[in-house]
């Protein structure tokens, strides 16, 4: 019997974990195209002092995320102790420097400086999505797509009679509460409320490789529908020829609604998105149009026959043209127009094992989330205000990205390499 062999990525996240920090710095260095940015701070900075070049302290800003250190004193202990990793970085033990290592002031004036080029970021992000796209077979194919919260451990913000404030309050961060429904032990249905103050990471990434391709960051109390609908305009998901690869977005049952599945059908891309519950009428189905068939708000569509029992139809495709599903019942296909109730007949039919298969990606997309918390430190940070919390999110989905293309042009300079030795 021939071995079945199961097709696997080109890339796989967890090859880029097993490595050491100065390994994954260095794929970072190779995988992030940041020219432009540096040449525009090296203009802003124009005649200043320059004791710390900026792409000094923009590779040290790299190295901090890299290194997993939440706070700037941390990390410069660190380069205090770490020659390589100063040599890395470009900082010279030589000279005529009073510091070995840039003072927190300075850390501090770049990462200001920095926030305030939210537009170059984005310019060095969507320049990664451009290779990945080149680099991986199929990626961007598949999507997942998920809201984040960031708390914050600051102090809550000032009150308005209060003349001065410091760098310890937070000014930017807002409540959010989310509501998780369940059914006790008595069978009674139950909402157990958790309270949120900060901020809120809104992310898109390709399920097989686990890598952001959009990205948002807001308030705690932002829309997460609206956030999400906006990224379907990103530059990855536009139609811009090669670019258009997404067949699927995937999104837990908080994005459920019509809008919402609208929005996606709209960008060209099939929404596979897990229901609520929101019939109030108490009904277990509803009737399909005039006919004998019913359904349940899962998306299971039954046929009524002639002693009124409901026998479960088979699923047997989506036909493209008409845009209905295809049930049969007794040797007839019967047709279930997908118009008649967008929330419950989406293009891939709920009830069908092509459904769940597809839906249990949507777990690579908490993984990424769980990456962020645990690897970039966002779990326990001293990160204020949105400006700079966007500026981190986004620098540590670059890295990752960053790691990821590093790796992957690694692995074809030795495929290269071997070829021409053979």
């Amino acid at each position: 019997m021939a071995k079945i062999i199961t097709q696997t990525t080109l890339f796989d996240y967890t090859e880029i974990e097993k490595l050491g920090d100065l390994e994954r710095l260095n794929l970072a260095l190779e995988g992030i195209d940041d020219e432009k940015l540096m040449q525009k701070l090296e203009t802003r900075r124009k005649n200043g002092r320059n004791d710390y070049p900026v792409r000094v302290m923009w590779n040290l800003l790299i190295a901090m995320t890299v290194f997993c250190h939440k706070t700037v004193d941390s990390f410069r202990r660190e380069l205090s102790r770490n020659s390589q990793l100063r040599r890395m970085c470009g900082l010279s033990d030589h000279g005529k420097k009073k510091h070995l290592v840039p003072p927190s002031r300075v850390f501090s004036g770049f990462i200001k400086a920095l926030s305030d080029e939210a537009e170059e970021m984005a310019g060095i992000f969507n320049a990664q999505l451009g290779e990945l796209y080149d680099l991986v077979p199929g990626f961007g194919k598949k999507l997942a797509g998920d809201g984040k919260y960031i708390d914050s451990f600051a102090r809550r913000e000032a009150s308005k009679d209060q003349t001065s404030t410091d760098n310890r309050t937070e000014n930017d961060a807002k409540w959010s509460v989310k509501e998780y429904r369940y059914t006790d032990k008595n069978g009674k249905s139950q909402v157990k409320k958790e309270y949120h103050f900060g901020f809120k990471a809104h992310i898109i990434c390709d399920v097989d490789t686990e890598l952001p391709v959009a990205y948002s960051v807001t308030a705690a109390n932002a829309d997460e529908k609206k956030e999400m609908a906006e990224l379907l305009k990103s530059p990855a998901l536009t139609n811009d020829g090669r670019r258009k690869t997404a067949e699927y977005l995937l999104l837990d049952r908080g994005y459920d609604s019509t809008d919402m599945i609208k929005a996606i059908k709209g960008a060209g891309i099939i929404p596979v998105i897990d229901i609520r519950d929101c019939w109030k009428d108490g009904e277990e189905t509803k009737q399909y149009k005039d006919k004998d068939i019913v359904y349940n708000y899962k998306g299971e569509v039954f046929y009524v026959d002639e002693k009124g029992e409901c026998r479960k139809m088979d699923y047997e495709g989506y036909d493209r043209q008409k845009k209905c599903l295809r049930y049969s019942y007794g040797g007839k296909i019967h047709k279930i127009y997908i118009s008649h109730d967008e929330r419950v007949f989406l293009p891939i039919a709920r009830d069908s094992k092509k459904f769940k298969r597809i839906y249990k990606g949507r777990t690579s997309v908490e993984r990424l989330n769980g990456r962020l918390d645990r690897d970039y430190m966002f779990e326990d940070h001293c990160i204020r205000g949105l400006g700079k919390m966007t500026l981190m999110v986004g620098l540590s989905l670059v890295i990752m990205n960053g790691m990821a293309i590093g790796k992957l042009k690694n692995g074809k300079e030795k495929i290269r390499s071997l070829k021409n030795a053979a």
